[in-house]
């Protein structure tokens, strides 16, 4: 079967890169992409009021035609692509995460139709992530010419083979460098007694040599079932928020986990290096779950 792309699609600037990004990801991976517009019909609950049926006719048919201007963009560019439309009813994050939700991979905007234009991601893209049950890249940064580099963000103490599946299978698919990042703030070498350790540049050094060697034997495993991607290796010192998202800066994507949701609902419980992320990062952000099903 051919991998499934979601895209949701609202005729803005953010969405219209977002769906871009699909056509992108569609042609690398052979998917079909399905172009999903939400729209918000509230129907009159007081006894005496009354709306006629063709407002609510009126609202689908052009969120028919909005989500189909979507489609003919994308064949236009790709004329070889599957491509079709979704129209769902409802609030719009609860209806994009549903539409996703057996897809390969959910893809949105950062910004939508909101009045902040000081917020740098979207109410709407935020809680759609939150409620998502699989991969989703949220579209963000500057347009600019492709680097053929992706980033991995890596937890040594909880990887996921998930995020690495993820993460090795994209490099491939781009042809491009996958960047492996561990952040640890080497910091607490200045707090050891110099009398007892002895060189404290020489101790960071071993515990960077250390951390180094555990992630090279974490990967191997991968690299073997993908021979073909480039991978660099790096230990690097500082916050893990600051350290990844000044990663992004000259990245095509990051790669990051999330765990699910504990309290009984679908969806991801978005820690703060993912937050930083999807509010700094230079480039689209795709964040897997931890622990999904295959």
């Amino acid at each position: 079967m051919k991998s499934t792309i979601v895209v949701g699609y609202d005729r803005t600037p953010s969405s219209e890169r977002a769906l871009a990004e699909a056509g992108r990801e569609a042609a690398r991976r052979d998917a079909v992409v399905t172009v999903v517009h939400a729209f918000h019909w509230i129907p009159v609950t007081t006894p005496m009021a009354y709306v006629p049926m063709t407002v609510e006719v009126g609202l689908r048919r052009g969120a028919e035609e909005l989500a189909e201007t979507g489609v003919r963009s994308l064949r236009a560019r790709y004329p070889g692509l599957t491509v079709t439309s979704k129209v769902v009813a409802g609030p719009v994050a609860d209806a994009l995460a549903d539409a996703g939700r057996e897809a390969d991979l959910l893809l949105l905007g950062n910004r939508g139709r909101g009045g902040f234009a000081d917020l740098l991601l979207g109410s709407a893209s935020m809680r759609t992530l939150s409620y998502a049950c699989g991969p989703t890249m949220i579209v963000r940064g500057p347009e600019r010419d492709p680097a053929d580099e992706i980033v991995l963000a890596l937890d040594i103490e909880d990887p996921a083979p998930e995020v690495l599946d993820f993460a090795f299978t994209e490099a491939s698919c781009r042809r491009a460098r996958l960047r492996v990042i561990n952040a640890w703030d080497l910091d607490w070498t200045a707090t050891m007694d110099p009398d007892a350790v002895g060189d404290l540049d020489a101790a960071k050094a071993q515990a960077v040599a250390d951390l180094r060697t555990g992630l090279e034997k974490l990967l191997n495993p991968w690299l073997a079932k993908h021979p073909d991607v480039r991978l660099d290796v790096e230990v690097a010192d500082g916050t893990p928020s600051a350290a990844l998202v000044a990663a992004t800066e000259h990245a095509d994507l990051i790669v990051v986990g999330a765990h699910r949701r504990t309290d009984g609902h679908p969806g991801m419980r978005l820690g703060p290096v993912t937050h930083a992320l999807l509010h700094h990062a230079q480039c689209p952000v795709v964040v897997v779950p931890r622990g999904m099903a295959y």
